[in-house]
């Protein structure tokens, strides 16, 4: 599977690649090509320290990165999301689309979810992109900086929502890819909203009670 990182060069991103770069062709995507083709340089090295072999990370710019890809993880902060989608609308056709956009603020001390007129940050996406795209939510709880080191365990859940059920099925086993990681289907896009306000609140949960790196793992009672 092809797999672009839009926003690749930045930390989020560089999680998403360094883990499934051990199985998938992955593209950096960036506005710049040559900071895209630095971006997979450093990482195709990194991959080779942690003893993978002939690791498959190339860079470019984020229109060719999402023309040449089946999925791509739009791993960018909320105030660019309109940049990478509907500005860069010509360059979807029929991807899988993997959000873990939240829009959200910081009020005083605490932080909080500030959704847009839609609702939701992947209510904007579907609304920005051609019907054809199959939009999955995801990563929302899960912390950047565990993710992009691939010493550490994070044994902990990733919530998924979307309405096309494979598309889900195909995240869902990238996911599993992930050692120590399970998904869980939650439902359709419309729970969207539900999601992304989990990520402010997880980091108000580790800032009052002085957590680091704070996820979520769902237990049987």
């Amino acid at each position: 599977m092809k797999i672009t990182v839009v926003g690749g060069t930045g930390e989020c991103g560089r999680g998403f690649i360094l883990r499934w770069a051990q199985k998938h062709e992955v593209i950096v995507g960036s506005r710049e090509a040559k900071k895209a083709e630095e971006c997979a340089e450093e990482i195709n090295k990194a991959l080779k320290g942690w003893g993978i072999e002939d690791p498959r990370v190339s860079g470019t710019d984020n229109a060719s990165a999402i023309m040449a890809s089946d999925l791509v993880v739009l791993s960018v902060p909320y105030r660019f999301l309109e940049t990478v989608t509907g500005d860069l609308k010509e360059s979807y056709s029929d991807q899988i689309v993997l959000s873990p956009v939240v829009p959200m603020g910081r009020v005083e001390k605490h932080f909080e979810f500030t959704p847009p007129a839609l609702g939701s940050a992947s209510f904007q996406v579907r609304d920005l992109l051609p019907p054809s795209v199959r939009i999955v939510a995801a990563f929302h709880t899960v912390s950047s900086v565990i993710f992009q080191d691939l010493e550490r365990v994070i044994n902990g859940d990733v919530l998924v929502c979307g309405d096309d059920d494979e598309a889900k099925k195909i995240v869902s086993s990238l996911i599993s890819e992930i050692k120590d990681i399970r998904p869980l289907d939650v439902g359709p896009l419309a729970v969207a909203p539900m999601l992304e306000a989990l990520t402010p609140m997880l980091l108000n949960i580790s800032r009052r009670n002085k957590l680091k790196n704070a996820g979520i793992k769902v237990v049987e009672g």
